[in-house]
């Protein structure tokens, strides 16, 4: 078929913003897990931004992030729709042909807990909604599953380190639509992606116990 030169595509509202990757975190891995450092995003916008495919971590316009697939995932606001926390998360779409991925730092043969918030970005997608989330060599399909006063939860993966870098990667495991037109692409929301030391929360958990123990011996004494 050829194409028909008296129709196209239209281009309005160009802009161009510098990004810059934010610094790691002092109690995680992952480097802008908040997602919100990324594209520009027009004010009077209301269907997000979607991301370049294709990209490595130097060109992605999401910093920290590798978009690896062919299709694209949706960068979204708070002013439009649901997001975890802060201002800006990423609806991921396109089931498995829409992964983003980082590789982070890590200790080989340590422990780890991979943590993000999982949500539903109040769009009228069709449920269920789920993502298969990638930590190392460990995987798993995390269904959304909210209760009734909140649209997100709370999911985690643990792992051990092989290396002193590993992947961490997410996409939808569902094609997803919305149901007020049954075309356009949606899907689950990630946000608040953190990656731990699985022994540093043990290790608090025995200071409080030590803690609590001190001061009640101290009572004791003084009784």
């Amino acid at each position: 078929m050829e194409d028909d030169p008296t129709c196209g595509p239209i281009i309005d509202n160009i802009a161009i913003k510098k990004l810059f990757t934010p610094d790691k975190p002092k109690d995680s891995a992952v480097i802008n897990g908040d997602f919100e450092e990324g594209p520009w995003m027009f004010r009077n916008t209301s269907m997000g931004v979607l991301l370049p495919t294709n990209l490595d971590g130097e060109t992605s316009s999401l910093p920290g992030w590798i978009v690896e697939s062919n299709r694209a995932g949706r960068f979204i606001d708070s002013d439009h729709y649901a997001v975890p926390g802060g201002r800006r998360a990423i609806e991921l779409l396109s089931g498995k042909e829409g992964i983003i991925s980082q590789m982070v730092e890590t200790k080989a043969d340590k422990p780890y807990t991979l943590t993000f918030s999982l949500g539903h970005a109040d769009d009228k997608c069709k449920e269920p909604l789920a993502v298969m989330a990638f930590a190392g060599d460990q995987t798993q399909n995390i269904h959304y599953t909210p209760n009734s006063n909140s649209t997100f939860q709370i999911s985690n993966l643990n792992f051990t380190a092989k290396a002193e870098m590993t992947r961490i990667a997410f996409y939808s495991v569902y094609y997803n639509t919305r149901s007020d037109d049954m075309s356009s692409l949606c899907g689950p929301v990630a946000d608040d992606v953190r990656v731990w030391f699985a022994g540093s929360n043990r290790l608090h958990g025995l200071g409080f116990v030590r803690l609590g123990l001190g001061i009640l011996g101290l009572v004791l004494f003084l009784v």
